[in-house]
């Protein structure tokens, strides 16, 4: 069970991460054009991404990354990876909870024709901008966590196990 939940933890911040960078290249692509600078917040593309992006979120912050650490908290090289990503991934959540989450409502509750303010379209290329920060720290930063405790061996105490009734043959130093 601990290879598996570590193995899924990684799976999920990777597809996070390859999504969220979608995100921000939409984004970013946005940015470049006035009468697009909104659209990438409403549906379809909000609406889909949105949904991609808070189930994978919820599925990480609720089940993959608790699984993973309880699962593996025996492993003091893996449990150290993991607590790393659990605390870079949990600091960067609550980031967005504070200042992400609630800019993108109230852009989303902009009409996506306009007319913007600059101090909105700049409030907007803030929050865009600060977006690739929390990208590269919670998603990509995570991913690699998960994936070097991905290959930090199972076996806790150097003891590998052998078929039912043959002995355990101790590692060798």
């Amino acid at each position: 069970m601990a290879n598996a939940s570590v193995f899924l933890a990684t799976l999920g911040a990777g597809l996070m991460a390859g999504g969220s960078l979608l995100q921000q290249m939409l984004l970013s692509a946005g940015l470049g054009s006035p009468s697009t600078t909104f659209t990438i917040v409403h549906p379809p593309f909000g609406g889909s991404f949105s949904l991609f992006i808070i189930t994978l979120n919820s599925l990480m912050e609720w089940l993959l990354i608790p699984a993973a650490l309880f699962l593996n908290w025996h492993i003091p090289k893996r449990r150290t990876f993991i607590v790393i990503a659990a605390a870079v991934f949990y600091a960067m959540r609550l980031w967005s909870y504070i200042y992400f989450v609630p800019n993108i409502f109230e852009f989303g509750a902009l009409s996506p024709d306009g007319p913007f303010s600059a101090e909105v379209v700049e409030r907007f290329r803030m929050w865009v901008n600060l977006s690739w920060l929390r990208f590269a720290i919670q998603d990509v930063l995570t991913y690699l966590l998960f994936l070097l405790a991905a290959f930090v061996p199972a076996s806790a105490t150097g003891t590998f196990r052998k078929l039912a009734g043959e002995r355990a043959v101790q590692k060798e130093a």
